[in-house]
């Protein structure tokens, strides 16, 4: 790699990341990696956990509702990493960032079982 084709605020640039990188490297260990990717890209790590029994489909609107009114923010689910969780029973899980909300089924599916 030859540096010398860079100008000196670039080289600035790549420096203050990679001295936050190694800050935080050793402040929160592999989590930096995410980190750094998600500020880099100028993007929102959104991740769902959902009960296995859920059909995603069916609730992409009520989970964009969610995400507006939770945390006042509009989201693409398609960049959203979604992840079945068994132990969750009814439940949901919307994450932004290290922020989180639960959310429970149980009442609409004890509603939908006396049906």
């Amino acid at each position: 790699m030859d540096i010398n084709k860079y100008n000196k605020s670039e080289l600035e640039q790549v420096y203050a990341i990679l001295k936050k990188y190694r800050d935080l490297k050793k402040n929160i260990g592999k989590k930096s990696d995410e980190v750094i990717y998600f500020e880099l890209n100028n993007e929102k790590k959104i991740l769902i956990e959902y009960f296995t029994d859920l059909k995603i489909e069916e609730i992409k609107d009520f989970l964009k509702n969610l995400y507006k009114k939770h945390f006042d923010t509009d989201i693409d689910l398609n960049k959203a990493t979604f992840k079945a969780n068994p132990d969750l029973k009814w439940w949901v899980r919307i994450f932004l960032w290290d922020d989180m909300v639960d959310i429970s089924f149980e009442n609409i599916y004890n509603k939908i079982s006396k049906i």
